[in-house]
């Protein structure tokens, strides 16, 4: 029996130690709670505006969900493919971005404000985006 409980206290040492070498606390916030807030509406929307006025083409493409879509103010909206190709063509190749943006978020839409600009083109920006799962799902421009 001695050497049993002998062994118990052993493996409840080695135990101990370890959780405080990993660094193990109840009050640590779980894993996903970190990755959650770093794929926040308002931040993915953050993270689009920024790489459009870096001009980082990829990052733009990899903020959208393969099945986004984009319309014109009540206009009928074009998603997928017919979606990227609209990126490709107005945003990307135009270098277009959102100057003084203001971004505010309710739930999972973010409404961005300020100046759109790109190659030859300037308008107020009004735009409501929709973000699911980390990526930008809808992409309306309201005038």
């Amino acid at each position: 029996m001695r050497n049993i409980n002998a062994s118990f206290h052993r493996i409840f040492a080695i135990l101990v130690v370890l959780g405080l070498t990993l660094g193990v606390q109840a009050d640590d916030p779980p894993p996903a709670a970190d990755a959650a807030s770093s794929t926040s509406p308002e931040k993915v929307v953050s993270s689009l505006i920024d790489a459009m006025a870096a001009q980082e083409a990829e990052k733009i493409r990899a903020l959208f969900s393969e099945d986004a879509s984009q319309a014109y103010g009540e206009g009928r909206a074009k998603a997928g493919q017919a979606f990227f190709r609209w990126l490709e063509s107005d945003i990307i190749r135009r270098d277009g971005r959102v100057e003084g943006a203001e971004i505010n978020a309710d739930g999972r839409e973010v409404v961005v404000t300020g100046t759109y600009r790109s190659r030859g083109y300037s308008s107020v920006a009004n735009f409501l985006f929709t973000v699911d799962d980390g990526k930008i799902t809808s992409w309306r421009m309201r005038y």
